[in-house]
């Protein structure tokens, strides 16, 4: 009869030899971990003094800096209407003369008013039979009528009550603004022929050439950062 002692004791070392090879390998394999963890954790120990650093120094900072963002309302239209209205104003401190109003009204006709441009007047919220518009800007010869949309939606045939409303007046102007450039979904028929679309990126566009003209006589620092700031909020929040 065959012994099967001999082949149990071999079994049992080649199964012993390969218990201490995967004891071996796992002890490699823990060291390794061990020593990429230690490297991670210095890694991130000298990101966060370096970050620490940045803070003591005034190196590191964040948020908004315009004035709308920091108060929250950097997409309230009645902000944005107010402070266009302002821009539009030749007389206005922000130094803009009617630079600003003579190229937004030259996007919305070939051959717009501009010789007494310095005579405009804009208005917030006119009320007009059963419409009431933004912004109106009148002139000798013009009547700018400005439907501003950020977020929200159109009323019913709002476009189209503006239009019966204010179509008449001499050198009547239409222009839709929204953050898209969008058409508007109220306008019909002559409404829809009448309004000009316009996005704020092109008023932020607008502003910055405005800007980098020399200051017309009126200016003051602070309208002029205002203007400046403004500037800002429309980047942030438009483009």
């Amino acid at each position: 009869m065959t012994s099967v002692a001999p082949s149990l004791e071999a079994d049992e070392l080649e199964i012993a030899a390969l218990a201490a090879k995967w004891r071996a390998i796992l002890t490699e394999e823990r060291e390794n971990e061990a020593a990429e963890v230690a490297a991670w954790e210095a890694t991130v120990a000298e990101l966060r003094a370096e970050h620490d650093a940045l803070l003591r120094d005034g190196a590191w900072v964040g948020g908004p800096d315009d004035t709308l963002s920091i108060l929250g309302v950097g997409r309230r239209e009645l902000y944005h209407s107010a402070l266009l209205a302002w821009l539009l104003d030749p007389q206005g401190r922000h130094g803009l003369g009617s630079s600003f109003l003579e190229a937004l009204l030259r996007r919305c006709a070939s051959d717009p008013p501009t010789s007494e441009l310095h005579l405009a007047q804009p208005a917030l919220e006119v009320s007009r039979g059963d419409a009431r518009a933004d912004i109106v800007v009148t002139a000798p010869g013009l009547c700018l009528v400005i439907e501003n949309k950020v977020d929200a939606g159109e009323q019913p045939r709002q476009c189209d009550r503006l239009f019966e409303s204010f179509g008449r007046e001499d050198g009547a102007l239409f222009v839709f603004l929204s953050p898209s450039g969008r058409a508007p979904e109220t306008a019909t028929g002559s409404a829809q022929e009448a309004f000009q679309k316009m996005s704020y990126a092109d008023i932020a566009s607008m502003l910055r050439d405005a800007l980098v003209r020399p200051p017309w006589n009126g200016v003051t620092d602070h309208g002029r950062e205002v203007a400046s700031n403004y500037l800002a909020t429309l980047k942030r929040q438009f483009q």
